[in-house]
C-alpha cells in the first residue's frame, strides 16, 4: 500500500512539475532559515568545545561605589578582593573549579614571535588562572594547562595553529615563544577552539600574574583586583552554588567608607550569553527568534495550502472517481498527506544543505546575532566543528516544526474537498 502510494506520488511530481519545484523550494527556505536560526542558539547555548558545563557555569562580575571625602564618588566595575577568592575556594562545597579571567587586559593585541623565527603575529591573549583547564575541557594536544605553583612564572598555553605557525609542530612543550619581547615557556598545547565561542576562544594563556596583564594595576585599593570569576558547580548543584556564593558574599563585603558599597552580579551560562541581567528570564531574548521563526514557517505555510487547495479544485473528478470505486475518505487523506511528505523530505534535505552553506560562508554574522562581541580574525578560517552543524536534534526540530505546519496546509484543503459528494466531484467543470 506504501509503496503504491510513493508511486503515486513520484507520478504526481512529475506531471505536475512547476508544483513540486515551488513546494520544494518553499520548503527548503523555511527549513534552512528555522535551521540557521537554531544552529545560531545551538553553538552560544549548547554544549559543544571546550565548554562541555556550560549549564553548570556561574559567572561572577561585581561593581563598587566608593566615596572619598572631598572628591568625587568613583565606580568601578569587577574589583574583587583576593581574600574573597580565597574565602570561596575553601567554603563553597557545592564548587567543582573556580577560574579567575582578566577581560580587561585580554582585549589588547600583543606581539608574538620567537627566537629564530621571522614570523611576528600580533594576538589577543587570555590572562587565566590555573582553574581555567578546569571549568573548560580543552584537549590538550601536549603538554597540559599551567599550575598554581606555575602562575608567577613567564609560562603558556597555545593552540595547534599558532604552535603550528611558528614550529611546524604540535610537540612544543618546553619550547619558548617572545611575547612583548619576553621569553614564555610552552607548557601546553591545546586544540584549535571556534571564535564562535568567544568565552573560550584564544591561541595564546597566560597567567593573570603575568606582567602584561592588568592584575597589579588598580589605582584605588591594592588589596582589590580587577577580573571576573568563572564558578564550575558539581553537577545539579548550581543553584546550591549560587546561594553559597552569596551568603558569602554579603558577609565579606559589608559596605564601609573604606570598601565602598559593593553589588554581586551571577549570572548562569544562557544569561551571560544572552546579554541578560540575572533576574531576566531566557524568554526576554529569545522571544523575537520565536515570532521569527514563526512568521518564517506561516507564512510559507499559508502559501502553500492556497497552491495546494488550488491543486484539489483540479482534482475533484479524480476524488469522485476513486469514491466511486470504493476508496474511503480516509485512504484519500493518506494519499495526500504521504505526497505531502515526500515533497516536505526532499524539501527538508535541500534546505539542510544550504543552511549548512549560508552558516558556514557567513557564520561571523550568524554568530553575531545572539553575540556581537566575538573577536573575528578572517585568517583563521570558519572554525566551525561538526558537532556545531550536524546535530541531528536540531534538524529533527526543524523538520518537525516545518512537516507539522506543511501538514497542516494539506490536510485542510484536502478536507474541504472531501466535503463535497461524489455526485458533485464527478460532475466539477463538466
Amino acid at each position: 500500500m506504501i509503496k503504491q502510494t510513493l508511486r503515486q506520488a513520484l507520478t504526481m511530481m512529475k506531471q505536475h512539475k512547476l508544483f513540486t519545484g515551488i513546494y520544494i523550494t518553499g520548503t527548503a527556505v523555511s527549513i534552512a532559515i528555522t535551521m540557521v536560526l537554531f544552529i545560531v542558539f545551538y553553538i552560544n547555548l549548547g554544549k559543544i568545545y571546550p565548554e562541555y558545563h556550560r549549564g553548570e557555569i556561574l559567572y561572577l562580575t561585581g561593581e563598587n561605589h566608593k566615596v572619598n571625602p572631598g572628591k568625587n564618588q568613583h565606580n568601578g566595575s569587577d574589583f574583587f578582593n583576593l581574600d574573597f577568592v580565597e574565602a570561596l575556594k575553601s567554603e563553597c562545597k557545592h564548587m567543582k573549579a573556580m577560574a579567575l579571567y582578566d577581560v580587561y587586559a585580554s582585549y589588547n593585541r600583543h606581539p608574538i614571535t620567537a627566537d629564530g623565527k621571522s614570523i611576528e603575529i600580533e594576538e589577543r591573549i587570555k590572562f587565566v588562572s590555573d582553574g581555567w583547564w578546569q571549568v573548560y575541557d580543552y584537549k590538550f594536544i601536549d603538554g597540559k594547562g599551567f599550575t598554581e605553583k606555575e602562575m608567577h612564572e613567564n609560562v603558556a598555553v597555545v593552540s595547534e595553529s599558532l604552535a603550528m605557525q611558528f614550529f611546524a609542530s604540535t610537540k612544543v612543550v618546553g619550547r619558548e615563544i617572545k611575547i612583548n619581547g619576553q621569553h614564555h615557556r610552552i607548557v601546553g598545547v591545546v586544540q584549535d577552539v571556534t571564535q564562535c565561542t568567544p568565552n573560550s576562544y584564544g591561541r595564546v594563556w597566560l597567567s593573570i600574574y603575568n606582567p602584561f596583564a592588568s592584575f597589579y594595576t588598580n589605582p584605588y585599593n591594592n588589596d582589590e583586583k580587577h577580573f571576573h570569576i568563572y564558578a564550575l558547580a558539581h553537577d545539579g548543584k548550581r543553584e546550591a552554588l549560587q546561594q553559597e556564593i552569596e551568603s558569602i558574599f554579603h558577609r565579606y563585603y559589608q559596605p564601609n567608607e573604606q570598601k565602598g558599597d559593593y553589588e554581586l552580579y551571577i549570572k548562569n551560562y544562557w544569561q551571560d550569553a544572552l546579554f541578560l541581567n540575572g533576574d531576566d528570564g531566557i524568554w526576554d531574548a529569545i522571544r523575537i527568534y520565536v515570532y521569527i521563526i514563526l512568521a518564517v514557517l506561516f507564512i510559507p505555510a499559508l502559501n502553500l495550502g492556497g497552491m495546494i487547495s488550488s491543486r484539489m479544485n483540479s482534482r475533484l473528478v479524480e476524488v469522485g472517481v476513486r469514491r466511486a470505486y470504493g476508496a474511503t475518505k480516509r485512504a484519500i487523506v493518506s494519499q495526500v498527506l504521504w505526497e505531502n511528505m515526500l515533497l516536505t523530505l526532499l524539501g527538508a534535505v535541500a534546505g539542510l544543505l544550504l543552511s549548512f552553506a549560508v552558516v558556514y560562508i557567513f557564520n561571523y554574522r550568524m554568530t553575531n546575532l545572539l553575540d556581537s562581541n566575538i573577536f573575528y580574525n578572517s585568517e583563521e578560517g570558519n572554525q566551525l566543528s561538526v558537532e556545531m552543524l550536524l546535530n541531528p536534534t536540531i534538524f529533527l526540530c526543524a523538520l518537525l516544526m516545518c512537516a507539522l505546519l506543511n501538514i497542516a496546509s494539506a490536510l485542510v484543503p484536502t478536507l474541504f474537498a472531501l466535503r463535497k459528494d461524489i455526485i458533485q466531484s464527478l460532475y466539477h467543470k463538466r
